[in-house]
């Protein structure tokens, strides 16, 4: 819930859009709809990657980790996107999603490479916090740290290849 709220709140907080109490409730179970099938289906890939490599992480440590890193990465993003639109001018556009100054991908024409730009949008600083909070959990819950660094790499290799895949099929 404290991850909805999160999500919800840092929407209302940049975007300040009229609220009402069907909107409120829409979004919030909006959030939830949204969440809940993404957490479970990276807690598979995380309870996946470690059957491969022997690490024994259980469903539930799986899932905590999982929402704890994505809480972590959350909170990030909100920080970062409220930084850049504190130092840049009003007119500037501030994407939730890929903040600025946090990935070298404005380097990148997207239309031209739109696999180079979609790999450097995964090269992001918000996203090797997350992989170090992920080894760190990994190697707490199994106590097995070359096992945990195979384990998050394995994950990381999933994402970056699903942004190579979302980019080719745009």
């Amino acid at each position: 819930m404290a991850l909805i709220g999160l999500r919800f709140g840092s929407v209302l907080a940049f975007y300040q859009p009229d609220i009402t109490a069907a909107k409120l409730v829409t979004g919030v179970l909006f959030q939830l709809v949204t969440l809940i099938p993404l957490i479970a289906i990276l807690a598979t890939l995380l309870r996946v990657a470690a059957a491969v490599w022997r690490a024994r992480l259980t469903w539930s440590g799986a899932w905590s980790l999982t929402i704890h890193v994505m809480f972590a990465y959350t909170l990030a993003t909100v920080a970062v996107a409220s930084a850049a639109g504190a130092l840049l001018p009003e007119s500037a556009d501030v994407d939730l999603r890929h903040p600025p100054f946090t990935n070298p991908a404005v380097l990148i024409v997207g239309a031209q490479a739109p696999v180079l730009h979609a790999l450097a949008l995964e090269a992001d600083i918000r996203s090797a916090y997350a992989a170090v909070l992920l080894w760190v959990g990994v190697r707490a819950v199994t106590g097995a740290g070359g096992a945990a660094l195979r384990v998050v790499a394995t994950c990381f290799a999933a994402a970056v290849l699903a942004a190579v895949c979302s980019s080719l099929l745009r």
